[in-house]
């Protein structure tokens, strides 16, 4: 008998960690950043990005903001995508991880500036672009960054470090298809 009650014991205390610290969907709820990063410019400059996330109960709001200055005083544009996310359960891959299946409703950039050269090197070419205006861009762009999908996107989310950075699946997978097996490197910090 305290062979069995032993195991039982080792068997629960190896899981517990797992499941005590499992990402759960009211983890995410609020609004997280990225740091902000430099990325190389289509001209050869050097560009500037903080990309924003936002969880409510029913929809998540994925905004990449990006800016000629580190300051970001000077916004190139925008990219908003949102739409419903629906938790799935722990994952049984990555431990902490949540399962999510997200579709965006909209995905719509905003320029701030008129540059072709930037809008074409991006994909955006054939995109109805003014500035000062939000266009969707779901059925105009052509590759990537932006490749804009209808599909179910099958993802990850982590909440760690005192429930203060949120990671997504990382890996080179493509979600409308299977779900990544990894965890980003990219953070996002909580913000409120």
């Amino acid at each position: 008998m305290p062979l069995k009650t032993s195991l039982l014991a080792l068997c629960i205390g190896l899981l517990t960690p797992t499941l005590a610290f499992a990402t759960k969907p009211d983890d995410v709820l609020g609004t997280w950043k990225t740091g902000i990063g430099e990325q190389p410019a289509p001209d050869g400059s050097t560009a500037y990005l903080q990309v924003t996330t936002v969880f409510t109960e029913t929809a998540q709001d994925l905004i990449f903001e990006i800016f000629a200055d580190e300051a970001l005083q000077m916004p190139l544009f925008k990219y908003h995508s949102s739409g419903p996310w629906d938790p799935q359960g722990a994952s049984t891959i990555v431990p902490g991880a949540m399962e999510v299946n997200m579709t965006n409703d909209f995905s719509r950039v905003e320029i701030f500036v008129d540059a072709p050269q930037i809008w074409e090197a991006l994909n955006m070419a054939d995109c109805p672009l003014q500035i000062g205006v939000a266009v969707e861009v779901a059925d105009c762009v052509n590759g990537p960054p932006f490749i804009v999908s209808d599909c179910m996107d099958m993802d990850l989310v982590m909440v760690d470090q005192d429930g203060q950075r949120l990671r997504y699946g990382g890996g080179d997978v493509n979600r409308c298809e299977v779900r990544p097996t990894e965890m980003s490197a990219d953070a996002y910090f909580k913000v409120d």
